[in-house]
């Protein structure tokens, strides 16, 4: 569509891909695979990498608007939503995206307190990811050890 356009991609991590690097099932090489497709067009001549940026405390949205002809907000969940339930707040309850983020390494979620020393587990929800979350949990350490934090192992 434009094929000389710049295009400066933001990202508040240092590094590229956002949730596909870090919010996808280790057990899922062909998903994360996409960071293949993904590195073409970073290579692109036209295309920069502006990484460890976050909008609204690093930059304004008006700064970016005044910079730019065009500003496309394409983010993740990048925070919880509340379910507003007595006891959401106890420890081990602990959400989705946070609980992906460790195991896939998220650098601010890395040191969360997690106990997976128990018996039995609930998970809330029915989607794609409380689905890679349960094959995580039953899925034996020895066919994740290539696939997932060394962190995580350790549990």
């Amino acid at each position: 569509m434009l094929p000389n356009a710049q295009v400066d991609i933001y990202e508040s991590m240092p590094v590229p891909f956002g949730l596909v690097r870090f919010g996808v099932a280790p057990d899922h090489p062909e998903v994360k695979n996409v960071i293949n497709t993904f590195t073409k067009t970073a290579r692109n001549p036209n295309v920069r990498f502006i990484g460890n940026v976050s909008i609204g405390r690093d930059v304004s949205l008006d700064e970016l608007r005044h910079a730019y002809h065009a500003v496309l907000l394409t983010y993740g969940a990048d925070q919880d939503r509340a379910l507003d339930i007595p006891g959401e707040n106890l420890g081990n309850v602990i959400s989705a995206r946070r609980f992906v983020g460790w195991y896939n390494g998220l650098p601010w979620d890395r040191n969360l307190d997690v106990n997976l020393d128990v018996e039995v587990a609930a998970i809330l929800g029915q989607g794609n990811v409380a689905l890679d979350i349960a094959r995580i949990l039953l899925t034996p350490i020895d066919k994740l050890r290539v696939k997932i934090t060394f962190k995580y192992l350790q549990w």
